[in-house]
């Protein structure tokens, strides 16, 4: 189902300014807000759909990006949230490559808590059920776009742990059945949490579906054109750069970001162009800079 434009969705034309937007944010947001309308579905997903656009056009840098590439340009609802902006706690639950799993964020309820605050995992309504363990994984920057295969090592179990492309850092993986065993021959064993922790990228920056990063040429560069090498997850990309680009401009490598959890598909890598003012001109260079802001004053560059 395709997004409605972020403008529309909060009633205010492209040129609204910030405090427009914000205003039109507070009204709809309390006619729509889930303490008035309890038990209203619709309701409900039209107060998420009001936060995922103000999320992003409250935000200067993503209005800019959404402005130029529309939803593209802002990745998973502006914000990374995996599962499309509902609860996130609730979880979700996939099967990759015959593994059946779900996805945690650590609020699984009551039982969970006081499981963890007295030393006994789901048993307080009186299961005999095995306690749940909880361990945690370090992985790469591209191992989270790609997806890898890991092994945890817990209370003497060897178990493969196959970790889907596209997993958000702080992301936690429920493996049913791999906890404690039961406390008897009629329970069941506890789950195994494992927390997947992502290494930071020394240029990438990841925002949803969206990779970002930032590109700096030299002045001249920017003002005739040229072609840089950009660094991406899948290598390095050659990207064209037009005559007049100006600083902070935004350019779009389709295909090249992250993937949504349960797709195939990834989102774009975005690259923002920085230019290199030179801070130590040579005389001539001063001489032709001058020649450049005569000619310029006399109309001869318009």
């Amino acid at each position: 189902m395709s997004k409605r434009d972020y403008y529309e969705v909060l009633g205010v034309n492209k040129s609204a300014s910030d405090d427009e937007i914000k205003k039109a944010f507070r009204k709809l947001a309390i006619k729509y807000h889930p303490d008035k309308n309890a038990g209203d579905k619709a309701a409900e997903e039209k107060f998420k759909e009001i936060n995922e656009a103000y999320s992003v056009l409250s935000d200067k840098t993503k209005r800019a990006r959404y402005d130029q590439f529309g939803h593209a340009g802002v990745g998973d609802a502006g914000g990374g949230d995996p599962f499309g902006g509902g609860n996130p706690f609730a979880g979700g639950s996939y099967n990759f490559n015959g593994q059946s799993f779900n996805f945690d964020f650590g609020g699984g309820g009551l039982d969970d808590i006081l499981g963890a605050m007295f030393g006994f995992g789901n048993g307080f309504r009186g299961a005999r059920r095995g306690r749940d363990y909880r361990t945690s994984i370090t992985i790469t920057f591209d191992e989270a776009i790609f997806g890898t295969t890991k092994t945890v090592s817990v209370n003497g179990q060897e178990i493969k742990l196959k970790i889907p492309a596209g997993i958000y850092d702080g992301q936690a993986i429920r493996l049913s059945g791999k906890g404690g065993e039961a406390p008897d021959s009629n329970g069941q064993r506890g789950d195994l949490y494992v927390e997947v922790r992502v290494k930071a990228h020394k240029h990438l920056t990841r925002e949803g579906d969206l990779i970002l990063s930032e590109l700096t040429i030299p002045m001249v560069d920017a003002v005739l054109g040229t072609e840089a090498d950009v660094e991406t997850v899948d290598g390095v990309v050659t990207m064209k750069i037009p005559a007049g680009t100006q600083p902070g401009t935004n350019f779009k490598l389709s295909g090249h970001g992250a993937p949504r959890l349960g797709s195939e598909e990834r989102g774009p890598h975005i690259v923002t162009i920085n230019v290199e003012i030179p801070k130590n001109l040579s005389k001539k260079q001063k001489e032709l800079m001058e020649e450049f802001k005569s000619a310029k004053k006399r109309g001869l560059f318009r």
